[in-house]
């Protein structure tokens, strides 16, 4: 039986009050964060806690930078140990987790970034003021401490679905994010606020409904590229003398299309291949970085029309990658302004999913020619001494006022960290194959 109506009631009336001794202890915080005497040396990632932020922060502390990433919490699929502080550990050990730390959570956070950060990256949520009442103060405050802003979001932060120029998109992500779709007008009032107020975005190809980007970089995200390592030996197999494995990851089956890709895998089968679809669905990060260096392809997404932290950990562990680049408002800016047509990732939509997974299943050779090349193409950038030239240069421009075109950071033409290296050469052109 439910709870009766006056435990019900006694519930609410806990709720309410603790969400206003949040509202008045968060707002006390705020008051006071301008009399509190600031270090500012820290670099600050947070606090919605995508693995992005453990590699971008892990890459500029090796380039000599203080840099922290601080949580709010952390996903089932990463480990707590992939970040560094948490807002509850600002807390003692035995007040973890009891009312008074649940209520003054939000307080104590925005009282240790303003005291330690000097630039703070942050998602369109925010920081530690993000999930309350008082989110549209946060960047003034963060300001009038001097501290930097830069935003780059990661999906659910900035996605207004009305405005995705793909209609297949829009409703990919309503089959796996319907609630977003409820709260366009939540999302749009922080995707204007934070587009007039950051120092810097860094938007990707995340477009659509976004008016601002300052560097045209087809995807800020970087990776550890000697803990993610390429295999040293390819299978030859050609799913007639041996079997063929085939890699996807899904955490929203909708989003990434995974329902096109198993039904290629049974055409390929009721033809005679042997072909094998390893399905890891919500399972620690170290488990797909292992499963990487036992299968053939990894199949990444085919709505959403760009690579992501998928796509970048099958390159780097030297897997042919099948993956969505057919939209060319979302793809030609970035093969004109950037360095996408360097990427060897193979372009695949629906319509073409079998018969470009039957060409990797059946031609060995040229696996190994894509997988190669995608190692060679995580390392020139997506490594760290690609996200080390990309904030280097904006700090250079936030922090010490340098005059440095972020929009041309990585131009193909006129970019020296695009030309300092060779060309990514592969078989590829347009992100499509020559005819077999």
């Amino acid at each position: 039986m439910g709870a009766s109506p006056r435990a019900r009631g006694l519930g609410w009336l806990r709720r309410v009050g603790a969400r206003a001794v949040r509202n008045a202890l968060t707002l006390l915080a705020i008051l006071a964060a301008p009399l509190i005497p600031a270090r500012r040396r820290t670099l600050v990632w947070g606090s919605v806690p995508i693995i992005n932020n453990r590699y971008w922060s892990l890459a500029m502390r090796e380039a000599g930078w203080d840099s922290v990433t601080f949580m709010e919490d952390h996903y089932a699929i990463n480990a707590r140990s992939d970040f560094d502080r948490y807002f509850e550990e600002l807390f003692p050990a035995r007040l973890r987790g009891s009312w008074l730390a649940r209520v003054s959570t939000p307080a104590i956070a925005i009282i240790w970034v303003v005291r330690n950060a000097r630039v703070v990256h942050l998602s369109f949520i925010g920081g530690p003021l993000g999930r309350t009442t008082w989110w549209r103060l946060e960047a003034n405050l963060l300001r009038f401490k001097g501290i930097r802003t830069i935003v780059i979001p990661y999906g659910g932060d900035a996605h207004l679905y009305s405005r995705i120029i793909d209609p297949s998109l829009r409703f990919a992500l309503q089959m796996s994010y319907p609630v977003e779709a409820r709260r366009e007008r939540e999302i749009d009032a922080r995707v204007d606020y934070w587009t007039r107020q950051a120092d810097v975005m860094v938007t990707g190809t995340m477009i659509d409904g976004l008016g601002r980007t300052d560097v045209i970089n087809v995807q800020p995200c970087c990776i550890d590229t000697r803990s993610w390592t390429a295999r040293s030996t390819y299978s030859r197999h050609d799913g007639r003398s041996g079997p063929v494995r085939v890699l996807h990851t899904p955490n929203h089956r909708g989003f990434k299309g995974t329902e096109f890709l198993v039904a290629a895998v049974e055409e390929l089968q009721r033809e005679g291949l042997l072909v094998e679809l390893v399905l890891l669905e919500r399972v620690p990060n170290e488990v797909v970085r292992q499963t990487m260096q036992e299968v053939d392809i990894l199949a990444e997404q085919f709505i959403a029309s760009i690579y992501a932290m998928s796509g970048i950990e099958g390159m780097a562990s030297g897997l042919p990658v099948l993956v969505n680049l057919e939209s060319a408002p979302h793809t030609l800016p970035f093969r004109r302004y950037s360095y996408l047509d360097e990427c060897p990732a193979l372009s695949t939509s629906p319509e073409t999913l079998t018969a470009n997974l039957r060409r990797l299943v059946t031609e060995p050779a040229l696996r190994e020619t894509l997988g190669r090349a995608g190692r060679r193409y995580v390392e020139k950038y997506h490594s760290f001494a690609t996200a080390q030239y990309m904030f280097g240069a904006i700090y250079r421009r936030i922090l010490d006022g340098d005059d440095v075109d972020l929009m041309r950071l990585f131009h193909p033409l006129v970019s020296p960290y695009v030309t300092a290296t060779p060309r990514i050469v592969h078989p590829l052109t347009g992100s499509h194959l020559p005819p077999g």
